[in-house]
């Protein structure tokens, strides 16, 4: 059983190394300009819990249809979102902040406890985040999902 959160309480939020990987708790994106689109694609999920994506940036998010996000976290749920879409982060500070969340019967989204980790691969244009949610296992493909960055 391994609890991944105990081992970044250990290296005080920094990454950690398990087995042949690099795992974080979560990413700072340095996005190319302060208007940058982000496409986001959920490729699969493997739990019984919803899974999700949260992201937050000292500015705001906005999708296309209008829907905007001026504070705090912009959460997608798996079964509330479509799977492949894209908005646009107007940061004021150049950095998007980026976490799996999930779903759980007592706590409609919770993060960061137990077994949450991710492991990053880069991609052309953006990085596919395999994600582990709270379950105490390290098969990290809970959620694996892709963002690809580009300058408006």
């Amino acid at each position: 059983m391994i609890e991944f959160c105990e081992l970044f309480k250990q290296s005080k939020g920094k990454p950690i190394q398990y087995k042949d990987k690099t795992l974080v708790a979560w990413d700072q994106i340095q996005l190319p300009s302060k208007i940058t689109r982000v496409k986001y694609k959920i490729v699969s999920t493997d739990s019984e819990w919803n899974q999700g994506i949260a992201f937050r940036t000292k500015g705001s998010l906005e999708f296309d249809t209008g829907q905007k996000y001026k504070k705090g976290w912009m959460v997608l749920m798996e079964n509330l979102v479509d799977w492949e879409n894209e908005f646009t982060c107007y940061s004021k500070s150049g950095l998007l902040d980026v976490k799996n969340v999930w779903e759980t019967d007592h706590c409609p989204v919770e993060s960061w406890i137990n077994g949450a980790a991710m492991w990053i691969e880069e991609i052309p244009n953006g990085r596919r985040y395999h994600c582990n949610d709270g379950h105490f296992d390290d098969d990290l493909n809970d959620l694996i999902f892709e963002l690809t960055i580009k300058t408006e």
